[in-house]
């Protein structure tokens, strides 16, 4: 399944009503105060890490960073406590980085190539790339034990097209059931292993909650001030269409100034025909619960941008470029490399302004945040993290008030 055609239309005349609006949308509900602690209460936080995070399938790398079976990378997103290796089958496997004799980090280097086997630095026990207990010194040392009970401990690991995913939670639905809506719209993906590549995975440390990035990706109300002499040249803030998707993802397409097609202008091969001109007439993105944001630039270059929890007031901000240009080619490795540096230039404008945010939310300064019509994407956020907490555990002074039910599209 594709985008339809009337679906595609749909998406076009909601960014055109959008410059014709000239008061707040009859029926549209006001959106409630979020209250500003949410992004620095630690309790609040440790919720978040348990059931959002610790519940969700979340997307963790490319498959272009493990091209060989015995690659492995540590997820450092996740505190490295996980790490993916390619298995002899082509797979992508994710386990917890722990050594099941006394518990050393089975692997120490962000990334490398172990070979055919994952041997423990501390005691040489070492493990098939399928987690299994292969070997360990001294063996007539050990009475009883079992290797089939001391396999390395699996965390789920999935795919999507290049995309990979983990999910700590055994009860979760399947990754394309979380997907929903999205992987409908973007059923193509899921054909790219091999053919969207890698052009870079850019990672930074900022000190503000996981959630003040994230916000920034889902709106575009700040264009016109951050992005004055970037973006903004190019893409016409009052025109962004929003849709409101079931399981806390979103979708939004923001059309260029009189609504002018950039095709002529990108250079990357299309691999997308099923969201028709959306990427070249605009920016066409979606936010995939908790913390993915899908970005087009073109139907051949497209980022993945995740921000993850370190503490109540800092993460970590990830963003894999990716790029239907061959990067073997001299020139086409070029201007991967200039399209990343574009995109990575706009981002780092937002991310120049956030840690004041964070300051205010510390200080207690800002009690609430209040959130526009054009920022109901937030609110959709914040509606579908208590959802996955469950409403009756977040703290009264902190929860959201549901009010975006009958504004959710299927």
């Amino acid at each position: 399944m594709v985008m339809s055609p009337p679906l595609i239309e749909a998406v076009r005349d909601r960014a055109v009503a959008e410059r014709e609006r000239s008061s707040y949308p009859e029926g549209f509900p006001v959106l409630p105060p979020v209250p500003a602690a949410r992004y620095g209460d630690a309790a609040f936080a440790a919720l978040e890490q348990e059931r959002v995070f610790g519940r969700s399938w979340l997307m963790v790398a490319h498959v272009d960073e493990l091209p060989e079976p015995g690659d492995f990378r540590l997820l450092d997103q996740l505190g490295d406590r996980v790490f993916l290796v390619r298995d002899t089958d082509q797979s992508v496997r994710a386990f917890h980085n722990t050594c099941m004799h006394r518990g050393a980090a089975l692997v120490t280097d962000r990334a490398g190539h172990s070979g055919r086997r994952l041997t423990c630095p501390y005691h040489s026990w070492s493990y098939g790339l399928d987690g299994q207990l292969r070997g360990y010194p001294d063996a007539d040392g050990f009475r009883d034990l079992e290797p089939e009970c001391v396999a390395l401990q699996a965390i789920r690991c999935d795919t999507w097209g290049p995309l990979v995913f983990v999910c700590f939670d055994p009860q979760a639905p399947p990754l394309r059931e979380h997907l929903g809506v999205v992987a409908d719209d973007l059923s193509e993906l899921g054909d790219l292993a091999g053919r969207l590549r890698l052009v870079d995975h850019h990672s930074l440390d900022v000190p503000v909650n996981w959630k003040i990035p994230v916000d920034a990706n889902i709106e575009t109300y700040h264009v016109n001030t951050v992005h004055r002499d970037s973006a903004a040249k190019v893409l016409d803030q009052a025109t962004t269409g929003i849709h409101l998707l079931p399981g806390g993802h979103s979708r939004m397409f923001i059309r260029n100034h009189d609504g002018r097609s950039i095709a002529d202008l990108l250079p990357f091969p299309p691999l997308f025909e099923g969201v028709g001109d959306l990427p070249e007439t605009g920016t066409f993105s979606y936010h995939l619960f908790p913390n993915l944001s899908i970005v087009f630039s073109g139907r051949g270059f497209l980022f993945f941008i995740t921000n993850w929890p370190c503490a109540p007031d800092s993460s970590s901000y990830h963003v894999h470029f990716c790029s239907s240009l061959a990067p073997e080619d001299d020139q086409a490795a070029q201007t991967n490399r200039d399209f990343a540096t574009l995109n990575r230039t706009v981002l780092l404008e937002d991310l120049s302004v956030l840690p004041g945010m964070q300051r205010s939310v510390d200080s207690g300064a800002l009690s609430a945040v209040r959130l526009g019509y054009q920022e109901r994407r937030i609110y959709h956020l914040h509606e579908a993290i208590d959802r996955a907490i469950g409403p009756d555990d977040v703290p009264d002074h902190l929860r959201v008030r549901p009010v975006l039910a009958d504004h959710i599209e299927a």
